[in-house]
C-alpha cells in the first residue's frame, strides 16, 4: 500500500506543481535511514532511484541516510 500512497503522491505534485513552466518541478527527493530497509524497498518501487548515503544530522536524523531522487522524466 506505502507504494501506491508514495505514487499518488508523487503523481500530484508533478501535476500540480506544473514541470512545463521556467519554475516548474523538476524532482522530488525521499530521504530515509539506511536500517529502514521498508522504506527502501517503497522508494525504488516508486522509481525513486539511489543517489546518495548522508550522513547522520541529529537530532532531528540522528542516522545516516539514503537519498532517492525521481525525476519529472521517470
Amino acid at each position: 500500500m506505502a507504494p501506491r500512497a508514495l505514487e499518488a503522491l508523487t503523481g500530484w505534485a508533478f501535476d500540480t506543481f506544473d514541470t512545463f513552466e521556467a519554475d516548474g518541478l523538476e524532482r522530488l527527493e525521499l530521504l530515509h535511514q539506511v536500517d529502514n530497509l521498508a522504506s527502501c524497498r517503497v522508494a525504488q518501487k516508486s522509481r525513486y532511484d539511489f543517489d546518495a548515503t548522508l550522513p547522520a544530522a541529529p537530532p532531528s536524523f540522528p542516522r545516516d541516510g539514503h537519498l532517492h531522487i525521481r525525476r519529472t522524466n521517470a
